[in-house]
């Protein structure tokens, strides 16, 4: 039987795909890629069940309603992991929902060595049509799928006809997959976006002083980071290099206008290296889906590894915070002791910059919130906040008021580092906090 023959056997309504979900099944959704015309018969599935599944997600889309508020009496057994987003943010808020925590890098780690986490019974995502050799892509957004599907007792693919065929690693063949669904989307949903913090051109300066020519580059997600490239973040660079795990806006348009080259990368010499990139333009999108195009998406397990980042010489993080303390401690996932989005990707990318030879680890967020009178540099973390990264690997911290310089400095030399880049508002009481913490005698300090 040729694949084509397969895939015909495989090829199902979305009524007959939901019944291979049963009972007491656990069912996984990754992030950037829910199967969205498949959702409504996948939550009835569960409905007629009994809601005896397991839901685990990472960053589900609105589609996935079993997170809203409306269904919360229902008792659905909903859960995310590594990264919430808007859609499982009200869940865990409002406790209904569980959090998993662990790195995208070594999420295939635990399921191939640990008998005491939850199995891969159904995995759902969406990906593009076979091509000729019966092998499916995703468009651009691999992320950990393949991975995924690799894994699974039984895994189902919503087919996306309009994806486009960026350059990839990440194929897989059809004989892996157990179930495809045809999508009845008429195009891609557009990709998100967000409005630039009014700081993000200054803070764009501040960390342009601190990246080299040459140097190899990754940004997170977050309202400042991800605005930084187009508020001028490369004005006057070149021969910068990219790996990193999504791909914001200005990113493509600085390969493709030479700015980021990748011609001074110690691995991966001429190639950008991404899990996530999306075409925002059809310029980018021709540009992406050339045949010799210098860009390459992968599984977000090697792409985040922190071996392969920390073996990127000159590899410089960039990433958002919630608040920085002055002892230097990173809180970038909860408002207090609830989960606003997760880790994602940042303890791999800090940690692996900061310990790559020439390499930088950068923090970025605005001194302040509500108008000024909120400092987001706080004496300490004392309201319950996950610290996302420890003090002994925060190395620049940058906000509207300049740049933190922390690696290699002593508690005293720290706090005032840091309270000289928070609002002035709030420097005297984060000054005499600092006495109290690091000196014999906590004599008080005036505010500048």
């Amino acid at each position: 039987m040729g694949w084509q023959d397969e895939f015909q056997r495989k090829l199902m309504s979305f009524e007959d795909a939901a019944r291979l979900v049963q009972a007491g099944d656990v069912l996984f959704t990754p992030i950037g890629g829910d199967a969205r015309s498949f959702m409504p018969a996948l939550f009835a599935r569960v409905v007629d069940l009994g809601m005896n599944v397991k839901i685990r997600a990472c960053s589900p889309t609105p589609a996935q309603e079993w997170f809203n508020d409306e269904f919360a009496d229902m008792g659905f057994d909903v859960n995310s992991e590594i990264f919430a987003g808007a859609t499982a943010r009200q869940a865990l808020a409002g406790k209904r929902a569980d959090f998993y925590i662990q790195l995208f890098s070594n999420q295939t780690n635990i399921y191939d060595h640990r008998d005491d986490v939850d199995p891969i019974d159904v995995f759902v995502t969406q990906a593009a049509m076979p091509d000729e050799k019966g092998y499916i892509h995703f468009g651009g957004s691999p992320w950990a799928k393949g991975d995924f599907i690799r894994r699974a007792r039984t895994s189902i693919v919503e087919l996306w006809p309009f994806l486009p065929n960026i350059r990839t690693n990440e194929r897989i063949h059809i004989s892996e997959v157990s179930a495809f669904v045809m999508t009845e989307l008429p195009e891609k949903p557009p990709v998100a976006g967000s409005q630039a913090s009014p700081e993000t051109a200054t803070i764009a300066g501040f960390v342009n002083e601190i990246i080299k020519d040459g140097d190899t580059i990754q940004i997170g997600a977050g309202r400042t980071a991800t605005h930084l490239v187009t508020a001028g973040l490369f004005a006057g660079k070149h021969d910068l290099g990219w790996h990193s795990e999504i791909t914001p806006s200005g990113i493509v348009g600085a390969m493709m206008d030479g700015t980021m080259n990748n011609s001074r990368k110690s691995v991966d010499r001429g190639v950008g290296v991404t899990t996530v990139v999306a075409p925002r333009t059809p310029e980018e999108e021709a540009w992406l889906t050339a045949p010799n195009c210098p860009f390459e998406t992968r599984s977000v397990v090697s792409v985040n590894a922190i071996v392969n980042v920390a073996a990127q010489e000159r590899m410089c993080s960039i990433n958002n915070a919630f608040t920085v303390d002055v002892h230097g401690q990173v809180c970038s996932e909860s408002m207090g002791t609830t989960v606003y989005n997760g880790t994602g990707g940042q303890p791999e990318f800090h940690i692996g910059a900061f310990i790559a030879p020439g390499g930088k680890a950068i923090t970025v967020l605005p001194a302040s919130a509500a108008g000024g009178l909120v400092s987001r540099i706080v004496p300490k973390i004392e309201d319950g906040s996950y610290v996302t990264i420890p003090r002994s690997f925060t190395d620049y911290v940058v906000t509207e008021y300049g740049i933190a310089r922390l690696g290699g400095k002593s508690q005293r030399q720290r706090a005032e580092e840091m309270a000289s880049i928070a609002h002035p508002d709030h420097r005297a009481e984060l000054r005499n906090a600092a006495r109290t913490y690091f000196y014999p005698s906590a004599t008080p300090v005036r505010a500048d």
